[in-house]
Parts: structure tokens; sequence; C-alpha cells
């Protein structure tokens, strides 16, 4: 259990962090659904890593960037 600061901030729980893996600097992504809100350790891996593993394209490279750009544009904050 934690308390919101008054700047809105709040330690992650020691179990919590240690489950995660996380450590100082680490980025981590909030997403809320409904009256629940999660959180995720961002991956290390390199975009261009991830990309590689997708060959052979199923979609044009434009059709697809734009793809990428609608889910990076309605990502929550």
């Amino acid at each position: 259990m934690g308390s919101i600061t008054t700047k809105g901030q709040v330690t992650i729980p020691k179990e919590i962090r240690e489950a995660l893996g996380l450590r100082e600097g680490d980025r981590i992504v909030f997403a809320v659904e409904g009256e629940r809100a999660f959180i995720r350790k961002v991956s290390d891996e390199k975009l261009s890593e991830i990309l590689i593993r997708q060959k052979p394209w199923a979609e044009g490279s434009l059709s697809f960037q734009k793809r990428l750009r609608e889910e990076w544009g309605s990502r929550p904050s």
C-alpha cells in the first residue's frame, strides 16, 4: 500500500520493484483499464532488434509506419 504526495508521486513498494526487476532509472509504462491501473517495465531491447524478427513484412513500409504512428499517438501518457 502507498500514498500519493502533493506532487502526485508514489513509491513503488520493494516487493513490486523486485518482482518486476525495476532499478533506479528504469522506464515504466502506466495503463488504465476501468478502475485499475497497471505498470510495466519498458524493455531494454532496441526497436530495430524487435523489427528484425518481424520479417518478412506482411505490409508495405509506409502503411506500417502510419500504423506505428497511430498506435504511438493513442498510447496512455
